[in-house]
């Protein structure tokens, strides 16, 4: 590992090491998106489940792995072995992660509906949990790898642009696997259950190579020596305290019910409302990924010279903005719909390249005034109010979907109120939550401007010179200022 002394930790990290730590975004879309778009279809459609109790699977799965998370968390900041505080967990988690996704995708001959239920409830809590020992670790090392909030940030949009190649591997190619295993004989659901498997397996082995390629480049900071060990629960509202992170977590919950809305009836929208086959379907989500490739690499230039809270308001408000339109426009067509993800691209490009460095900003803050840096416990809840809109949505969507009498045997001939009421969630609903997370980022206090003085003085309180607070006392507890 690098030098414990705090000021000296601005350092560069290698092109080869921030490419082998990027493959972790891949790792994550491979795990949470396949997941978040297609286990519901697969439940309801292929399982026996009815869509009310898959969307109730769904939230106890997600809201588990929401408690789990801050566990997780705290306990990663606290680990110390030969492996590194971070990389420990990344290794504890790719067994469990292997199993728990494989399984979640395989129907049990013979049991009752009952045990169908509990089944796949189990291996619902076992994957998230797997999940969660993975990506709270990853993200949290992302703050660890460099002290430089700049280099922090290009850092995260090239995670990211690795990640949209991930999502074209979790949400676009999983069709094309379907329709290759279907021409090849295999029935509906052997189609879908062994391009599960072939998921699970990319999953891993991106995890695998974070592994192996972030040996030696997590920083061990030292934290200040008379500062008294914490409790969990002193450490978790502390960390809630802080405008600037709860600010940015309350935007990243709102973004996560409008994107977990989304992604989870795209599936249904573009197969049913649309009309798209697997394939044409296949042509309109390629535009996510590779589309989102192009808007990260536009805006890897952009935040050079504009702050990067600024970009995400005016970004995500009008992907919302646009997104609610299409709400009311009939959309009978391919090209309609990839237009209407060209809108929806822009701004969860947006959100995924920085929403996360606003919340890296926090630690910072954290760090100024206590001494200590806590980027797994910040990391977990921020993680806990992602997960939380996951629930949130996957419960709305199993309640409409029950209650508009979604018949997983009609496809595109269910009735017109279950079709209107998937346009309206993917579109209207989605937008509008969007719409919100731009909106708490336009009153967030931490601007470019203001974080520069905020680091100028935090290193020389790290020297022990005399520091001052002047220029970014409003965004500090008032004990701090």
């Amino acid at each position: 590992m690098e030098g414990n002394n705090l000021n000296k930790q601005v350092h560069q990290v290698s092109f080869a090491k921030k490419v082998g730590y990027s493959v972790g975004g891949a790792t994550d879309t491979l795990a949470y998106d396949f997941v978040a778009a297609f286990l519901l279809f697969f439940l309801t459609n292929f399982t026996g489940v009815n869509p009310a109790w898959a969307g109730a699977i769904l939230t106890i799965g997600v809201v588990w792995n929401m408690f789990s998370d801050p566990i997780v968390g705290n306990l990663s900041d606290k680990t110390k072995t030969r492996f590194g505080k971070k990389r420990t967990w990344l290794l504890i988690a790719i067994i469990p992660l292997f199993v728990s996704y494989l399984l979640l995708f395989t129907k049990i001959g013979g049991l009752s509906t009952a045990a169908t239920n509990v089944y796949f409830l189990i291996m619902t809590l076992l994957f998230w949990l797997s999940y969660s020992c993975f990506s709270i670790p990853y993200y949290s090392m992302g703050a660890s790898l460099t002290s430089d909030n700049e280099e922090r940030t290009k850092i995260r949009m090239l995670a990211q642009i690795v990640q949209y190649i991930g999502v074209f591997f979790s949400t676009v190619a999983p069709t094309m696997f379907v329709s290759f295993f279907k021409s090849g004989g295999f029935s509906d659901y052997e189609a879908w259950h062994y391009t599960a498997w072939l998921e699970g397996a990319l999953c891993v082995a991106t995890l695998i190579v974070v592994f192996l390629s972030t040996k030696g480049i997590e920083i061990d900071f030292e934290e200040e020596k008379e500062q008294e060990k914490t409790s969990f629960f002193k450490d978790a509202a502390a960390v809630l305290s802080i405008k600037p992170y709860l600010m940015a977590t309350l935007s990243s919950l709102m973004f996560r019910i409008g994107y977990c809305l989304f992604l989870t009836t795209m599936v249904y929208f573009l197969l049913y409302v649309v009309g798209l086959s697997e394939m044409r379907m296949t042509i309109c989500t390629s535009i996510i990924s590779f589309g989102g490739i192009i808007v990260i690499a536009i805006l890897m230039k952009v935040v050079e010279k504009f702050d990067k809270a600024k970009v995400y308001s005016v970004l995500v408000m009008f992907s919302g903005i646009v997104m609610i339109i299409f709400n009311f426009i009939d959309v009978n067509s391919m090209w309609i719909a990839c237009l209407f993800c060209v809108f929806y691209v822009i701004g969860s490009s947006a959100y995924w390249s920085m929403n996360m460095p606003l919340m890296y900003d926090a630690i910072e803050v954290d760090e100024f005034q206590t001494g200590k840096r806590r980027e797994g416990t910040m990391m977990s809840f921020y993680l806990f109010c992602q997960k939380g809109g996951y629930a949130i949505a996957a419960s709305a969507i199993g309640a409409v979907l029950s209650k508009v009498g979604y018949d997983e045997t009609l496809g595109a001939n269910n009735p017109e109120p279950v079709l209107n009421a998937i346009q309206t969630m993917i579109c209207g609903a989605a937008g509008l939550f969007f719409v919100l997370s731009a909106v708490i980022i336009i009153v967030y206090p931490m601007k470019k401007d203001v974080y520069d003085k905020l680091y100028a003085q935090l290193e020389n309180k790290r020297a022990g010179r005399e520091y001052n607070t002047e220029g970014f006392a409003h965004v500090l507890n008032k004990k701090y200022r």
